[in-house]
């Protein structure tokens, strides 16, 4: 008899015993992650990778000065601009091999367009592709064959891709520390990573980054997931008052007792919690995470639909792959306007872009017409200009390009702080790179006068600190709350009394129900750091049957009963090793599954031997 599925594409096991807290001794093992919390005595370092859609960096400290972090500058190429950021851009070549990440990537690809178009024509070249993930996750399924695509629309396993631009900064921090006069020597094994995720992904996108990692050469039991809103929130609960912009008054944004909403704004989501902090200064969540893609690369999209709205989608799509190296140059440009400040004080109140010359001639070429004639004819015709190689834009229009961001970002903050759960919050912290945009700040403090906004002098580098100080203490955040209800999909002994006639059927001379929904935690449980929950019951159905596998489900629903129902969602297998076949049919295994952590765990074990069994997940294959 095979382990795999026998009911509708499900695999059965024997009796699954109501949940119950079981008072024998469970050999606590996490099998397939680190144990979060636990302290490696070998640790001397923890280095951690903020990944964004837009910007990605590291940051790392020692062991016995955990808050002393230290950031890496960058130095774009073509400006003035220094940052502890450089721009998430991978560059591989015609045999995908990797060439460049960052300023370096940006560089090189452009020198080749200019120098050597047909080349360049060749290379890979991959920007804003966290944002593609995150934007295809939510049409189909994520698996480790998913695929992201370059400039010119040409598609490689995005895995491939992350694990590149991971290594790059992995490499690169590895230099940075052997290149330091230090008495230490640090070694790869004596680091404890931290790689930042969105809270608003899901398990198989957490696992997903995980695979990455492993690609980029981070051994998995080395590696701890943080989630990015609770980065930043403890990173600002040590910062001192005078560095919080909003606590002049000497408001104790983080004492026992206080509720603050953490609105992390970064380049493509936008990421939001309501945490209190508890005695001791730790954090528990109020309300469970959510957010939406209304990031800074929205604006971007806003700017580039006035544009298509003037030239035609068919120009902007020609002039990208025609004209590739002005055309990352236009939008690089954009981005540094988009982070200045206007001068309020100025007479026009315009702002002026550089716009490549290529960009009107080659629409004078194609299209027959002139650029200013045709903005004329638009609605955009008394509110831009066209002079030579620049554009003045309008600064209502300009922060228009702004309107639907912040929309997006108003509402969901109103919708949270509705909940009845999160009464008496009335400090909004606004942390990520976008968070430093004067627009988007001052559109939450015109929304909420009540509530006082607070905003940390390097707000873009909030998520960044704040994940190295995780990783040295993964139980700062001491709960978090469910954001679904998660269970095993299983065989049950049929009850004509409970259960639907229709998915009655017979294996082993037993009258058994099908697709059970065996609930391990309901939506809006509160899950405390390293706590399992309730244990559950499992048994073969075979003699020599040596592994068990379930699939796992989750949904909105706090009660559901059968798998098949509205709403419940497939999101993985858990596998059991119960290789062990001493006892046939009689042998019983338990599992519990870990929710309070950053990733999803489960611990199992054989109740007649008391060994621990070996379990673990995969979220990144098809449905069986």
């Amino acid at each position: 008899m095979s382990n795999r599925p026998v009911i509708q594409q499900r695999e059965s096991n024997r009796p699954v015993v109501s949940p119950r807290e079981s008072n024998r001794p469970v050999v606590k093992e996490e099998n397939n992650r680190p144990v979060i919390g636990s302290k490696n005595d070998n640790m001397l370092m923890v280095a951690a990778i903020d990944f964004g859609t837009t910007f990605s960096g590291y940051a790392f400290s020692m062991r016995d000065n955990p808050k002393k972090i230290q950031c890496p500058h960058w130095n774009a190429p073509s400006t003035d601009l220094i940052s502890h950021k450089t721009p998430t851009t991978v560059l591989l070549d015609g045999k995908k091999n990797f060439v460049a990440f960052g300023y370096e990537a940006e560089t090189k690809y452009l020198e080749l367009t200019e120098e050597k178009k047909q080349e360049a024509n060749n290379y890979y070249y991959f920007r804003r592709f966290k944002m593609m993930l995150y934007d295809k996750v939510r049409k189909e399924r994520l698996t480790t064959e998913t695929k992201v695509s370059d400039i010119k629309g040409r598609e490689l396993p995005a895995v491939e891709v992350f694990a590149h631009a991971i290594r790059y900064l992995k490499d690169h921090l590895i230099m940075e520390i052997e290149s330091k006069d230090t008495s230490v020597i640090v070694k790869e094994c004596n680091i404890t990573w931290v790689l930042t995720v969105p809270a608003i992904w899901d398990d198989p996108a957490k696992q997903f980054m995980r695979k990455a990692a492993e690609k980029a050469g981070i051994e998995s039991k080395s590696l701890v997931i943080a989630l990015e809103p609770e980065a930043a929130s403890i990173y600002c609960k040590e910062l001192p008052v005078e560095k919080l912009s909003g606590t002049e008054s000497g408001i104790g944004v983080f004492s026992p007792g206080k509720k603050y909403l953490v609105l992390d704004a970064g380049g493509g989501t936008i990421d939001m919690t309501v945490h209190e902090v508890k005695s001791g200064g730790k954090l528990h969540e109020l309300s469970r995470a959510s957010g939406g893609n209304w990031g800074g690369v929205k604006v971007d999209m806003t700017f580039k639909q006035m544009l298509v709205d003037i030239v035609g989608e068919g120009f902007m799509e020609s002039y990208c792959h025609s004209n590739t190296a002005e055309y990352i140059e236009l939008f690089r440009d954009f981005e540094l306007k988009k982070r200045q400040k206007v001068d309020e004080k100025s007479q026009t109140k315009k702002i002026t872009m550089k716009i490549p010359a290529t960009f009107s001639d080659k629409y004078e070429e194609i299209e027959k017409n002139d650029i200013s004639k045709r903005t004329k004819e638009t609605t955009y015709g008394k509110l831009l200009k066209w002079e030579g190689d620049k554009l003045r834009i309008n600064k209502d229009i300009f922060d228009g390009f702004f309107k639907p961001s912040c929309e997006g970002i108003v509402k969901h903050v109103k919708k949270l702080l509705a909940d009845p759960k999160v009464k008496g919050t009335n400090v909004i912290l606004m942390v990520g790179g976008f968070s430093e945009s004067a627009i988007v700040q001052q559109a939450v403090k015109d929304a909420f006068p009540d509530c006082r906004v607070v905003i940390p002098h390097e707000a873009g580098l909030a998520v960044l600190k704040g994940a190295v100080l995780y990783g040295h203490d993964p139980s700062a955040v001491a709960s978090r709350i469910a954001k679904f209800t998660y269970g095993i999909g299983c065989t049950e002994l049929f009850d004509p009394q409970k259960h639907d006639l229709k998915r009655k059927m017979v294996i082993e001379g037993k009258e058994r129900c099908s697709n059970i929904f065996s609930k391990h935690v309901e939506a809006g449980d509160v899950l405390y750091l390293n706590e399992e929950q309730g244990e559950h019951k499992y048994f073969p159905i075979s003699v020599n049957q040596k592994a068990i596998s379930f699939p796992l489900y989750t949904t909105e629903a706090k009660k559901p009963q059968y798998t098949d129902e509205p709403g419940c969602t497939y999101l993985g297998t858990l596998t059991m090793d119960i290789s062990n076949t001493k006892g046939g049919l009689d042998r019983e295994f338990t599992a519990r599954l870990k929710f309070g952590g950053t990733e999803l765990t489960v611990s199992a074990r054989n109740v007649q031997t008391n060994e621990t069994a070996h379990a673990d997940f995969d979220f990144l294959q098809d449905e069986p």
